[in-house]
């Protein structure tokens, strides 16, 4: 007689039989049979068989799975391991860039010159920076697919060189001091903005972030402890395309805390709040980005100052302070950064007063003109 459920048997002659399906025909199970000379032979004899027909079946939908079917895994997979802002530009770039290209297509027909292709499509259509950020998911999945069993190929492409020496505006000296003078003769939260990006260097998305309580007044130091942002709604449920978020910053050397000027101090006093509230809007309701960018252009307009974006005041910052003689390292940790080098390839752009400073410090080691 059978054990319940296992489709075991012992035969009339002694020994014991096994069963078990071994593939679907037409959608009828085909079984193939084991055969032993006790029951736990024959058992173990059947799991054996099972579990290397499920790894050969596995092994065959992998062969044949579409390249969508890796993207969802790959998304699922890092989901948990990071913020829902990264897992929002994870997800804008495959559905804008990736698939697209590669929908339904298997993975087993994506070869090294499919991916030649989508690289050099990229190239000839976005700027640099997109291309860079779309290549590196896009290889993530790949080789997430490779790991994980995939028939994904090999694949060389070259990296993708970005250009840092974009066109940045950064405010001249007579513009600075008439900026300067429009924030000190209005005291209001609108201004408190700009000014803590122009002398501290401090990101859009942190000013709308910052609470009263982050600003310690004894001290004179400022916490940077969380963003505000925009983000693509990743919730197929909700009618909204996008939605505000509050997170940590941008990377961990974004949590820091910022020494500020005295009379930045001062400035800030004079518009102090209870600790909960949001310092932009003086309520428990913090505004966002796009919504902040839009005063700040008002007051541009309003005192005839000029077209700046709002991180060109950043980079204003950086540059005045390179300029004034700061330390780099000291400067690179101000702003947020991990290393030096971001600091001096993004964010210093000499002046020509500064390249004029530079250059008077040659002289003549040992010529003196003739009496």
């Amino acid at each position: 007689m059978a054990r319940k459920g296992e489709n075991i048997y012992k035969r009339k002659d002694g020994r014991w039989e096994a069963r078990y399906i071994h593939h679907y025909e037409n959608g009828k199970a085909k079984y193939r049979y084991l055969y032993g000379a006790s029951y736990t032979e024959v058992k173990y004899k059947r799991l054996e068989e099972i579990t290397r027909n499920e790894k050969i079946n596995v092994s065959k939908i992998k062969r044949f799975a579409v390249f969508d079917e890796i993207c969802n895994k790959w998304l699922n997979a890092r989901k948990n391991d990071i913020k829902e802002s990264t897992y929002a530009r994870y997800l804008s770039i495959i559905n804008l860039y990736i698939i697209p290209t590669f929908k339904n297509q298997k993975i087993i027909s994506i070869n090294a010159e499919k991916h030649k292709k989508f690289y050099e499509s990229l190239k000839s259509r976005l700027a640099d920076k997109t291309v860079s950020d779309i290549m590196c998911v896009f290889k993530s999945i790949w080789k997430y697919g490779k790991e994980n069993g995939y028939p994904c190929c090999e694949f060389t492409l070259p990296s993708v060189k970005v250009n840092h020496t974009r066109k940045i505006n950064i405010m001249p000296q007579k513009t600075l001091e008439k900026v300067e003078f429009a924030l000190m003769k209005d005291i209001s939260t609108v201004n408190a903005g700009i000014i803590l990006a122009l002398f501290a260097g401090i990101r859009i998305g942190e000013i709308c972030g910052l609470k009263w309580g982050d600003i310690d007044f004894d001290n004179g130091l400022i916490h940077i402890r969380r963003r505000v942002e925009r983000i693509h709604n990743s919730d197929y449920r909700s009618q909204l395309k996008t939605k505000v978020v509050i997170s940590t910053p941008k990377t961990d050397n974004s949590v820091r805390i910022i020494p500020l000027p005295l009379f930045v101090m001062e400035y800030l006093e004079k518009l102090r709040k209870s600790d909960e509230k949001f310092v932009l809007t003086s309520s428990t309701k913090n505004t966002e980005p796009h919504a902040y960018y839009l005063r700040y252009k008002t007051f541009l307009r309003k005192n005839k100052i000029g077209d700046y974006t709002f991180h060109e005041l950043r980079h204003t910052f950086a540059t005045q302070c390179v300029e004034k003689g700061f330390d780099v390292k000291t400067l690179s940790e101000i702003l947020g950064h991990a290393d030096i080098k971001t600091t001096m390839n993004l964010y210093v752009h000499p002046t020509l007063q500064m390249k004029r400073k530079q250059m008077e410090l040659l002289k003549l080691s040992s010529y003196s003109p003739s009496k």
